[in-house]
């Protein structure tokens, strides 16, 4: 019988592995952080790990049998269930965390199979802490990550686009390109401003949309994180 430690020690590193590399992600403003790495890297060890000690008491040259064969199977199978989940709209990607969930799910039933009990346990409280549990670092992440793209401004006068031309500056911001005007007749102008630096979007998106002059903002991402 495997000692639970003989797995669960190359899980833990594996997830912290992931977790290490989906940070950088994250910190760079890319699709894929931290959540995302942390349940594949996990999910992967798990797949691994099931093949090499969960199928020990099955005797090979027994006719019709062949467990880790039938997993194999399983593993290219829910390749193709997670990618129907994934997909992109307006240059976001959302949907990898529930594809990754749906991987290391699948880590877990075949360890649960393979009678890798505590392992499937394992990864099961490890997946909730990952997806429940970082918000709050992916939040601190957020506040200085890197990010590019390309605000949608309405306002009614010239010194409010000064004022928000400003505010971007002051938030870390570097404004990359300014649109042309366009106006509506009715004293309301649009623009889009191209934008970027290191600093928290959800924040600058708040603070100018309180300002004085302004209707309307809206930040859109070159290629940064999507939903879950």
């Amino acid at each position: 019988m495997v000692e639970p430690w003989t797995y669960l020690g190359p899980l833990g590193l594996a997830l912290l592995l992931g977790l290490a590399v989906g940070a950088e992600r994250e910190w760079q403003g890319k699709p894929a952080g931290m959540r995302t790495h942390g349940l594949i890297a996990i999910g992967a060890c798990l797949f691994v790990l099931a093949g090499r000690f969960g199928f020990a008491e099955s005797d090979p040259n027994t006719p019709g049998v062949d467990p880790a064969r039938i997993a194999a199977q399983v593993v290219a199978g829910v390749g193709f269930l997670g990618a129907g989940v994934i997909f992109f709209h307006r240059n976001l990607v959302f949907g990898m965390t529930t594809a990754a969930s749906i991987w290391s799910t699948t880590a877990m039933a075949i360890a649960c199979g393979a009678g890798l009990y505590w392992a499937a346990v394992a990864v099961a409280v490890a997946q909730l802490g990952v997806v429940a549990g970082l918000a709050p670092l992916e939040d601190i992440i957020a506040r200085h990550a890197k990010h590019t793209g390309r605000l949608h401004l309405k306002y009614t006068s010239s010194e409010a686009l000064t004022a928000v031309l400003s505010k971007c500056t002051d938030r870390g911001f570097t404004v990359v390109e300014i649109d042309t005007e366009d106006g509506d007749g009715n004293g309301r102008h649009t623009t889009d401003l191209v934008l970027a630096g290191r600093g928290s979007v959800k924040e600058l998106t708040s603070e100018l949309s309180a300002m004085s002059g302004i209707v309307g903002v809206k930040f859109q991402e070159d290629g940064g994180n999507g939903g879950t």
